[in-house]
């Protein structure tokens, strides 16, 4: 048996927050992790002349946590700015906009002018109500977590923009249906506009940063934790080839992997626990040379495309507009599946995935079957958690109920907002959580 004063069970980025955030504290934590690698749904692969974002696709400017790291460990000359110009398809056509320039929503075509006064001047009253309330915090925004995002987008905005923007939002970032999501969510991704907010990478890849952070940790890989139980003030958890003892658990893996190992203490960490996830099924396809661009994708880098236009695919992106060393000779396109798609298709073996993706892109990429170097299929089946309403409240209830009886500390994605920096926010504050109460 070893024993260690804090044990981090998982090293997605809320883990390795966690983590680091402990040791910077004077505690050096032992984190395990059940896969080869570090991350979570935050790596990034290369081939070649090619790099590829695996799981989670952009940063933002707008990310307090992860921009203090990329600066602290001395890569913010790797923290480049994606282009700004987005497509989203309407009536088979894609639709060119900027989103730090409204006007292009009205000057691409994507709306009409009755439907861009409703949709700016709703929007902007939203920004007034919510530019105060912190953009990686969920638990903060549990006053707007009371209907559904569909019903809601219907009448603040209207079907038209619920179907081409709030949708395709939804199921390009989080692979959401917005019947079964919580309006706080799309009014809290509506906010970082106010706070003009632009999206980020990594040159070397998203990956890159929870590498850098991992190199300062204790943690051992292929190390799967079979069950975690408290016995009085002392904790064990168990893996296959090892057993530990420790004071205190950050138990930061998604909600279905921690509740196979984990039994809650209470009602709201059984209901915390049981959030479910969507699923997705993301594809890189490498090109042997660049797109002969049309005028239409001229600087897009990603596209959206609505459920009323879509079959599986909820938004591809032309990864040399994101930055141009993404692949050196040739082209790279990033496909997401929808998803509804996801959960059918993670399933599915690669080249069945294949050929249905190519035959999509086919209507807005002509003859990019042609061209294909060679693809890298990645299945996310807990790709996002979902976001129903009352998770917010919870979240808030449960980070107010926490004292120091509380020997497991949960985290991840599941406990704040469903990105990157939202996951990040909830390693941190684990850490804090857990450094206060052993204090």
């Amino acid at each position: 048996m070893k024993s260690s004063q804090v044990i981090v069970v998982g090293a997605g980025i809320a883990g390795l927050v966690a983590a680091y955030q402990l040791k910077k504290n004077g505690i050096t934590p032992i984190v395990l992790e059940a896969y080869d690698r570090v991350g979570g749904r935050m790596i990034s692969d290369r081939y070649d002349q090619y790099i590829l974002d695996a799981g989670a696709q952009f940063l933002s400017s707008e990310y307090p946590i992860l921009s203090e790291l990329i600066k602290e460990f001395g890569i913010e000359d790797e923290f480049v700015e994606i282009s700004r110009t987005v497509g989203i398809v309407r009536q088979g056509k894609i639709r060119k906009f900027r989103y730090d320039q409204p006007l292009s929503l009205l000057f691409g075509g994507l709306l009409n002018v009755k439907e861009w006064l409703v949709f700016g001047f709703a929007s902007f009253k939203l920004l007034n109500k919510t530019k105060r309330l912190p953009l990686n915090n969920y638990s903060k925004w549990k006053d707007f977590d009371h209907e559904d995002c569909e019903t809601w987008s219907n009448g603040y905005y209207g079907k038209t923009i619920t179907e081409y923007f709030v949708e395709p939002m939804l199921e390009a970032f989080y692979f959401q249906n917005p019947k079964e999501t919580s309006k706080a969510l799309p009014i809290a991704i509506n906010a970082f506009s106010a706070h003009k907010a632009k999206a980020m990478t990594l040159v070397n890849g998203i990956g890159t940063l929870p590498e850098l952070i991992a190199s300062k940790l204790d943690i051992r890989l292929n190390t799967s934790v079979l069950d975690i139980y408290v016995k009085g003030d002392e904790i064990f958890v168990n893996t296959a080839n090892q057993k530990y003892k420790t004071d205190r658990v950050i138990l930061a893996t998604p909600a279905p992997v921690s509740r196979q190992i984990y039994q809650p203490s209470n009602a709201l960490e059984n209901q915390l626990l049981r959030t479910s996830y969507s699923s997705t099924v993301n594809v890189a396809i490498a090109l042997k040379a660049k797109l002969a661009h049309k005028k239409d994708f001229e600087g897009v880098y990603g596209v959206w495309i609505p459920r009323k236009e879509r079959q599986v695919i909820a938004a591809f992106t032309i990864e040399t507009a994101k930055d141009s060393g993404r692949a050196i000779t040739g082209e790279l396109v990033h496909v997401m599946l929808s998803g509804g798609a996801g959960r059918i298709m993670v399933e599915q073996d690669d080249e069945k995935i294949i050929a249905t993706i190519l035959q999509e892109l086919e209507l807005y990429l002509p003859r990019i079957s042609k061209k294909v170097a060679f693809t890298k299929v990645y299945r996310w089946l807990n790709a996002e958690p979902s976001s129903p309403i009352g998770r917010s409240k919870n979240i808030h209830d449960y980070r107010t109920a926490i004292n120091k009886h509380n020997k497991v500390i949960l985290a991840g994605d599941y406990l704040g907002m469903p990105f990157t920096e939202g996951a990040a926010e909830t390693g941190l504050w684990a850490a804090s959580t857990t450094l206060t109460n052993m204090a």
